[in-house]
């Protein structure tokens, strides 16, 4: 079983998510021992001083107390210290992957993860990785500003265009395999009413060694949870948010053309030309969007996926449904 979250926090389930929660309550409950102490000594003054009968009273005249001042000017201060040697002990170890870490490509675009393993296999929407193994993320974006969030690993590191950011973690063992959710933290903007920033979602598989090394020489395969190809072809549509710019209402065509009724539609191509839309097209699209282009729709640029041979199967097959 997986480890339980509690009221505030989900699950732990990486080897530096303990380091971050123990820091996280330390602040919380000084945060209510203060609250709590200053609400009591707020109710005890408004009663000692509140205004009496016959007029209103007047305190004593106060002195100096310096005890008092050194207290409450060295006790924060002490506090700073103590969280700040704290919080940047667990920001190095954060900050710097172990040697033998798994490095692992992460692109990110409105509005999709996309992951490249150490052999050169692609995979959109899905990353896989071995329990109890440290993990290098080097994370690029192809447009806007995203953020890479796990709240169960307790790790989040802003995807900038233009630079490389990166960051590590190792899943925690477990005795058989588990998932965990991977968010967008940073609003990447949106389009119509499906896709964009609320859907850029992914999933981080985590199996264990021999289940890994299998996943690198066969590719992913069909989730057990689902019965047919067409069903994994429609979860993967939905996971690369093809849907917010192609959809599945024929009477729907922008910005992208519908998928309704797609298999075996003639299309008019830009430059001149007609194809019909095969298997073949279907996958030349996908892999290579910009070959041969539908008439009227140049003013969006499809990105290129890359998809093992079995999920274009799979897509191919929903696509087929689709009428």
């Amino acid at each position: 079983m997986n480890p339980q979250g509690t009221f505030q926090l989900p699950p732990a389930l990486s080897e530096y998510a303990p380091r971050v929660d123990e820091l996280y309550y330390f602040i919380f409950w000084i945060s209510v021992v203060a609250f709590v102490a200053i609400c009591v000594a707020l109710v005890l003054f408004v009663w000692k001083f509140r205004e009496r009968k016959g007029g209103p009273t007047k305190g004593a005249q106060s002195g100096d107390h310096h005890a008092l001042e050194l207290f409450w000017t060295f006790t924060p201060l002490i506090l700073l210290t103590v969280l700040f040697h704290w919080g940047f002990k667990d920001y190095v170890a954060a900050a710097v992957a172990p040697d033998d870490a798994i490095q692992i490509r992460v692109r990110a675009r409105q509005w999709a993860w996309e992951y490249e393993y150490p052999n050169g296999m692609i995979t959109p929407g899905e990353l896989t990785i071995p329990m109890g193994r440290p993990v290098k993320l080097v994370m690029s974006s192809d447009d806007v500003l995203h953020s890479y969030f796990v709240p169960e690993f307790r790790i989040k590191k802003d995807v900038v265009p233009g630079m490389y950011s990166s960051l590590w973690f190792q899943a925690i063992m477990q005795p058989r395999r588990y998932d965990a959710q991977v968010y967008c933290a940073e609003y990447c903007g949106a389009r119509g009413d499906t896709g964009g920033h609320s859907a850029m979602l992914s999933t981080i598989h985590v199996v264990t060694g021999s289940e890994y090394e299998e996943f690198l020489r066969e590719g992913p395969s069909r989730p057990t949870d689902l019965q047919t190809d067409t069903q994994w072809g429609e979860l993967l549509v939905t996971q690369n948010n093809c849907l917010s710019c192609h959809h599945t209402d024929a009477a729907t065509t922008l910005p992208a053309p519908s998928f309704a009724g797609i298999f075996g539609r003639h299309q008019s191509l830009e430059g001149g030309g007609e194809v019909t839309v095969d298997e073949n097209y279907i996958r030349e699209s996908m892999l290579t969007p910009q070959a041969k282009i539908v008439r009227t729709y140049t003013a969006i640029q499809m990105p290129p996926f890359h998809f093992s041979d079995h999920q274009v199967d799979a897509i191919i097959a929903y696509l087929k449904t689709i009428h």
